[in-house]
């Protein structure tokens, strides 16, 4: 599964998971409005989304709460191009408003954290899975604050984040990056089949990774070992019989022949009857005599 069409299974689980009470619902609704969320004129707050499951969820709770608002939705066109749907939503919430002209005021208020933080990414965060095995789950608002005050939540559930603001742009991003913690947090979140998904995304990815790491380490042995073995048969085949001990001419055979090239000092050992010591032992000093004739006929 792509993480596009995990994140958007994420965002409409996220969207129906029940309204237990109005502290809660409260809690949630401030993460989903300090997202990407405006004052007008009237005090009111202006809740504006580009994913329909956030929105949707931002209604049900305002009608759990019993706050009147009104929706709209529109295509916007950027860059010469047609792009999704946006929605806003206008209702009258004093904290919420309050929030949006004194950043303060948030401390003054008492919130649920992982209701926050569930509301705060429904609205516009996001789950990155990338190609090289790494995963990032973010958080993304206009205001810094937000992401300050959320970041203050992840420390107290001892998670590790970063905070980064994309260059241009009136946008900040909160990045929790291990996969533990990643878990732990969709596992507050309620969302316990996209945590099983996401898990075998990573086991699947984790043997991938595995195999492709031992067959590099094979590779380079297997390049390692036919390099040492290419040098020690060309110094071994300059010797004759008459050169050897007899008790290495077997040795020396078997290594010289076009099969023994190709075989490691275990298949060696086990070709002659020999321990594996004894034929590197045996290697090495028919290397030497070889060494030794080089010299003496310079």
């Amino acid at each position: 599964m792509k993480s596009k069409n995990l994140l958007a299974t994420i965002r409409t689980n996220l969207s129906t998971q029940p309204l237990e009470d109005n502290e809660r619902a409260y809690s949630e609704l401030i993460g989903l409005s300090l997202a990407n969320s405006f004052v007008n004129f009237k005090g009111g707050v202006i809740a504006s989304f580009e994913n329909a499951p956030a929105a949707r969820r931002m209604l049900r709770i305002l009608d759990m709460l019993g706050i009147k608002h009104t929706l709209s939705s529109y295509v916007p066109d950027r860059f010469g191009g047609v792009s999704g749907h946006k929605y806003e939503i206008v209702f009258n919430q004093r904290d919420i408003y309050n929030i949006l002209l004194n950043h303060d005021r948030i401390y003054d208020i008492d919130i649920l954290p992982i209701y926050f933080l569930r509301g705060l990414f429904l609205a516009r965060g996001n789950i990155y899975i990338s190609t090289r095995g790494g995963y990032r789950l973010t958080f993304a608002s206009r205001y810094q604050f937000a992401l300050i005050y959320a970041s203050d939540l992840l420390s107290e559930l001892h998670m590790s984040f970063a905070m980064q603001k994309r260059q241009g742009k009136d946008i900040w991003f909160l990045h929790v990056m291990k996969f533990d913690e990643i878990i732990s947090l969709l596992r507050l979140f309620g969302l316990k089949r996209d945590i099983e998904k996401l898990q075998n995304i990573y086991e699947t990815r984790e043997i991938k990774k595995n195999i492709t790491r031992i067959t590099n380490i094979e590779m380079a042995n297997l390049k390692r070992v036919s390099y040492a073995s290419s040098r020690q048969i060309k110094k071994l085949s300059k010797l004759t019989e008459d050169d050897i001990p007899s008790k290495l001419i077997p040795l020396w055979r078997l290594r010289v022949s076009p099969e023994g090239r190709l075989l490691s000092y275990r298949e060696i050992a086990e070709r002659l009857g020999w321990t594996k010591a004894k034929v590197s032992r045996g290697l090495k000093k028919l290397e030497k005599i070889a060494d030794d004739k080089t010299k003496d006929d310079i």
